[in-house]
């Protein structure tokens, strides 16, 4: 690690001024901004303390700016977190409400470095609605990108990487790889609008789900069962496929943001949650294939 720290340094020293404004390396004296240890502590707090450090991990850089809530005056970490064994991607910033997880990329012996920069770069410029100004953007990318070509071979000559991601089958681990531990919730978690929704549809054994209940109106949202899901629009009837019938016809998006095909039958979810179909339209196919147990 020695080596590679040297490496760091010298890159960090001799690189433009525009990457410097943008990049902090862990215990390097930054040459323009005398807060640096701060920003850096801040990133790691704000990025990877929500998700969780991974034993023996630690932060390596960090490549970003900061988003400032008019409001509060509160500062949040924006950019890539990078650390030992993956690269935390923070898009969102938490204003006055919780803010959205970082996006994980893992790390493993065989990553190529061009596979991975483009990757993240890509799902940062999807995910990320935040106002960065051209030139930063431009930074971030190219710092990202000398970042990762040289940190990937010396690493991986450590050998200590996984040879490959391996997805968990259990579903409370693979709700929280996913990034819907907020969204989709045990039974335990949201008893009394679950058991609500199981006695008002005759839905038993429900595990998991998105549902709520406003305050006119019955009980809605989304389960799932070991059999199957069951959906309820507002003011509608439920609807419920079995797992066979969503392998058959697996679970894809719609026009509509908050509505989801699954076994040829349309699933609604509450509509604040729709930025999150993507991730359970995995978690639906996954189980549907026997690759997640409920």
């Amino acid at each position: 690690m020695e080596k590679l720290t040297k490496d760091l340094i010298n890159y960090f020293e001799n690189t433009s001024e525009a990457i410097q404004q943008v990049l902090f390396v862990a215990e390097v004296k930054h040459p323009i901004w005398d807060d640096y240890l701060t920003i850096i502590e801040k990133a790691t707090q704000q990025i990877a303390t929500p998700i969780g450090l991974l034993p023996k991990e630690y932060s390596i850089a960090f490549i970003g700016v900061h988003a400032k809530t008019l409001i509060t005056g509160k500062r949040d970490s924006i950019g890539f977190l990078i650390t030992n064994f993956r690269v935390l991607s923070q898009t969102d910033m938490s204003g006055l409400l919780k803010a959205e997880k970082a996006i994980i990329t893992s790390f493993t012996q065989t990553n190529t470095t061009e596979a991975l920069n483009e990757s993240i770069w890509e799902s940062f410029l999807e995910k990320n609605k935040l106002s960065v100004s051209q030139e930063k953007k431009v930074a971030m990318q190219t710092a990202l990108k000398d970042l990762l070509t040289l940190l990937m071979p010396k690493l991986q000559e450590l050998n200590y990487l996984p040879e490959k991601i391996v997805k968990t089958s259990d579903i409370k681990e693979r709700i929280i790889e996913l990034g819907l531990e907020d969204v989709v919730k045990s039974y335990l978690d949201n008893e009394k609008k679950m058991k609500k929704f199981s006695e008002k549809y005759a839905i038993p054994n429900i595990r998991f789900g998105i549902v709520d209940k406003p305050l006119f109106g019955g009980v809605y949202g989304l389960v799932l069962t070991p059999n199957g899901i069951t959906s309820r629009e507002l003011m509608e009837n439920s609807v419920t496929c079995s797992w066979d019938a969503i392998k058959a016809n697996l679970a894809t998006t719609t026009e509509k943001k908050d509505v989801i095909n699954a076994g040829k039958e349309n699933h609604t979810i509450p509509p604040y949650y729709a930025e999150f179909v993507g991730a359970i339209i995995i978690l639906i196919n996954e189980i549907a294939h026997g690759e997640v147990l409920i």
